[in-house]
């Protein structure tokens, strides 16, 4: 991993980042453009149009530095202490529910894909 390549990959995220945001204020719709950023590199990642090295080098060193980069935001949740104190039960209650749908969801996926499969 040399100082060139993680400049570059760092180069193209900044313009997937950038494009993405002149995506999202061109179309005025209200999505993140980190988000609208990620689809895009995937696609293009998935497609073939550029080579998984050419950001691997910069997406580990993110990736190794991702609780830092969360400390902000989860810091941040004190200033609501109040907020989150008084709707509890609707934040556990959907916080249960959501659970138990996604690994219901997980759990018809992978019984569907075994059977697929021939297992």
């Amino acid at each position: 991993m040399s100082p060139t390549s993680i400049l570059r990959g760092i180069a193209f995220l900044l313009l997937l980042q950038w494009v993405s945001t002149l995506i999202i204020n061109a179309l005025g719709v209200p999505f993140p453009p980190a988000l609208l950023g990620m689809l895009i590199l995937t696609a293009l990642l998935c497609g073939g149009v550029i080579p998984a090295n050419s950001v691997e080098g910069i997406c580990n060193i993110l990736i190794s530095k991702m609780g830092m980069l969360f400390l902000p935001a989860g810091v941040s949740v004190i200033l609501y202490a109040d907020v989150i104190k008084a709707e509890l039960m609707p934040i556990v209650v959907s916080i249960v529910l959501v659970s138990i749908a996604v690994l219901g969801a997980t759990a018809l996926f992978l019984e569907a894909m075994l059977k697929k499969g021939g297992h």
